[in-house]
């Protein structure tokens, strides 16, 4: 990977999590299926996925995600900023 990329290259990922409902359903044949997922949660999730490039965070968790967690996780959260989504 560094005689194609050089030593500068760096792989950054991003994660949204949220909490909620889904649906998901397989399609395909015997030799390649393919699963979707149905729910305005995992949309909600995407978007917050999408807007780790934008903060330069490289996880961005909803408030309803924030709820479930135990104190002692929560205490390692800081709020990034509040937005709504469509």
């Amino acid at each position: 990977m560094k005689k194609e990329f050089g030593d500068d290259h760096k792989v950054r990922l991003g994660f949204g999590l949220h909490i909620g409902w889904a649906i998901e359903g397989t399609i395909g044949s015997r030799y390649k299926i393919d699963a979707s997922y149905l729910s305005p949660n995992v949309n909600t999730a995407a978007r917050l996925e999408a807007a780790t490039h934008m903060y330069k965070c490289p996880l961005l968790m909803s408030g309803f995600f924030v709820d479930e967690l135990s104190p002692a996780a929560r205490s390692f959260c800081r709020m990034i900023d509040v937005v709504s989504v469509k």
